[in-house]
C-alpha cells in the first residue's frame, strides 16, 4: 500500500509534468489562438451584423445568410470553384504521382529535377499570377508569339479574355504551381515502401506497370488520401492566382468563392459590406468542410 506521502509526491510530480507540457505547448498555441481561433470567432460574430466598417454594427440575425441563399452570383462562383478544383485535381494528382514514381525508380539527375519541379511552390501565388498574366497576354505575350512563330496558330489566342480559355488558363497555371509539392509528398510516401517487397515482386516477374498497379498504388493509398485532402482544401481556398490573373473575369467566368467575397470586404468603388462578406466566409468554410468530409468518407469506403 502506498503511503499518503508517496501519493502526494506522485500527484505533485504529475502536476509538474502537466504544467511543463502546457508551457511547451504555448509557443505553438498562442499563434494559433491569435491568427486562427480569434479571427474565426470574429468572422462568425460579424456574420450576424450589418456593418460597413465605419458606422456601428447593427444586429440583423440570420439575414446575411438568407441573402447568401438568394445570391446567384455567389452560387455561380461556388460552381466555378468546384469546376476549377476538379480540373486541377485531374492534372495535379496523376502528374505529381507520375513524376514522383519516375524519380523514385531512379533517373539521372533526379535530385536536380526534384528541385526544379518544386521551385514554383517557393514563389508566392500572387507573383506567379503576375508572371503568367504577362506570359499569356494576347498582345505581345511570349506564348502567343511562340505559337504563331511555329505556325500553330494564325491569330493570337485570348487566353485570359475568353471565358473558356480563361478558366482553362487558371487551372493550368494553378496546377503548374502546385504539382511540385504533390510530387515531393508522393516521393516521401514511396520511400516508405520496403525495398524487399519491390524486389520480390520484380523477381516474380512483375513488370513495371504491374509493379506500380499492384504493389505501389495499394501501399501508397494512405499517403494518396492525405495528399488529395490537402490539395482539395488548398484549391478550394484559392484566391491569389485567380485575383492576379483574371480578377474573376471575363464577366465572372473565373470568379471563385474567395474573389467574390473579397469584393464585399475591400471593393474600393462601393461601401464595404463586411457583415455580408463575413457570412460568405462562413458559408465558404462550411462548403470546404463538406467537400473534405465527403472525400474522407468515400476514401474510407474504398478501403
Amino acid at each position: 500500500m502506498k503511503s499518503k506521502v508517496d501519493t502526494l509526491r506522485t500527484r505533485g510530480w504529475r502536476a509538474r509534468e502537466d504544467l511543463i507540457g502546457y508551457l511547451m505547448l504555448l509557443p505553438a498555441f498562442v499563434p494559433y489562438l491569435l491568427f486562427a481561433i480569434i479571427p474565426i470567432g470574429w468572422l462568425v460574430y460579424h456574420s450576424f451584423f450589418r456593418w460597413n466598417g465605419y458606422t456601428d454594427p447593427v444586429f440583423i440575425g440570420v439575414d446575411n445568410f438568407a441573402r447568401v441563399l438568394r445570391d446567384d452570383q455567389w452560387w455561380g462562383s461556388v460552381l466555378t470553384t468546384l469546376i476549377y478544383g476538379g480540373g486541377r485535381l485531374l492534372i495535379e494528382i496523376p502528374v505529381g504521382l507520375g513524376l514522383a514514381y519516375i524519380m523514385f525508380r531512379g533517373i539521372r539527375g533526379a535530385h536536380a529535377l526534384r528541385t526544379f519541379y518544386f521551385l514554383p511552390h517557393v514563389l508566392a501565388p500572387a507573383i506567379i499570377g503576375i508572371i503568367f498574366s504577362f506570359f499569356l497576354a494576347e498582345v505581345g505575350g511570349p506564348l502567343n508569339q511562340f505559337l504563331m512563330g511555329l505556325g500553330l496558330t494564325d491569330n493570337a489566342i485570348n487566353f485570359l479574355g475568353d471565358a473558356q480559355n480563361a478558366l482553362r488558363s487558371i487551372i493550368g497555371v494553378g496546377s503548374w504551381a502546385n504539382v511540385g509539392i504533390i510530387m515531393l509528398l508522393f516521393f516521401a510516401g514511396l520511400t516508405q515502401i520496403p525495398k524487399e517487397v519491390m524486389e520480390s515482386a520484380a523477381l516474380e516477374g512483375a513488370g513495371e506497370w504491374k509493379l506500380f498497379r499492384h504493389i505501389v498504388l495499394p501501399m501508397l493509398a494512405p499517403m494518396t488520401r492525405i495528399v488529395i485532402l490537402i490539395t482539395i482544401i488548398g484549391i478550394l481556398r484559392s484566391f491569389d492566382i485567380v485575383k492576379t490573373l483574371t480578377d474573376g473575369g471575363p464577366a465572372g467566368a473565373t470568379e471563385v468563392m474567395f474573389t467574390h467575397l473579397y469584393r464585399f470586404f475591400f471593393n474600393p468603388d462601393t461601401i464595404p459590406q463586411i457583415g455580408y462578406a463575413a457570412a460568405l466566409g462562413v458559408v465558404a468554410s462550411v462548403i470546404i468542410a463538406i467537400v473534405a468530409l465527403v472525400h474522407l468518407r468515400l476514401s474510407r469506403e474504398g478501403k
